[in-house]
């Protein structure tokens, strides 16, 4: 399977043409899902002829891994820029909105990003790019949490960032298309249920040796 390679040398009119054909993509794969979209399609919204896309991508797999790593490097720059002692010093449930919020205003603005984690035949360097993304957002979330209570020993932290993470993907499909209340409530609920696992995980000691 041809894939895109993210370390390939352009010109700056090479990556302005590239960084537009992602986003062409990221419309199209959003609004059709994967497998409905096309490459065709792809060039229509992109406003180029299908020659010239298939000069940067050889096919649909490629754009689409592409378009995983972006997302991904993306989002993991978005959640490392968040300030560790600024969330730490910041009310329990105000800290879970903003670490929460990152991930759920990236995924609203990027719906294809969530389609193409289930459907896309990714490579292994698109899919080492998602385990990486999840790994920030473990290791970022456990030093908050160590911030907030120094006594919490560092496996624990990580599991904690672990569940708190597992739950946030599985609330991911359910705001998908939701009206603004519905969403809301839903966040709501969330980062309610969150902050209610985290706070005896906040006020847990040392295990005794």
């Amino acid at each position: 399977m041809s894939v895109f390679a993210p370390n390939r040398k352009r010109n700056v009119r090479g990556e302005r043409r590239v960084a537009s054909l992602l986003d062409a993509a990221g419309r199209v794969f959003g609004e059709l899902g994967y497998h409905a979209a096309t490459t065709n399609a792809i060039a229509v919204e992109g406003k180029v002829s299908p020659a010239t896309l298939y000069q940067f991508f050889p096919n649909k797999e490629a754009i689409a891994d592409a378009l995983v790593i972006h997302y991904a490097t993306d989002l993991a720059k978005e959640e490392r820029a968040a300030d560790v002692q600024e969330l730490a010093s910041a009310p329990l449930e105000e800290a879970i909105r903003k670490v929460t919020g990152v991930v759920i205003e990236f995924h609203r603005k990027h719906p294809a990003f969530a389609t193409l984690h289930a459907e896309a035949p990714l490579s292994k360097d698109a899919a080492e790019q998602k385990r990486l993304l999840s790994q920030t957002f473990i290791d970022h979330l456990s030093e908050v949490l160590r911030a907030r209570n120094p006594k919490l020993e560092k496996p624990d932290a990580l599991w904690s960032a672990k569940i708190v993470l597992t739950a946030l993907i599985g609330f991911l499909p359910a705001l998908a298309g939701r009206k603004t209340n519905d969403r809301t409530r839903t966040i709501d609920a969330l980062n309610q249920m969150l902050g209610r696992y985290l706070e005896p995980v906040l006020k847990a000691r040392p295990r005794p040796e």
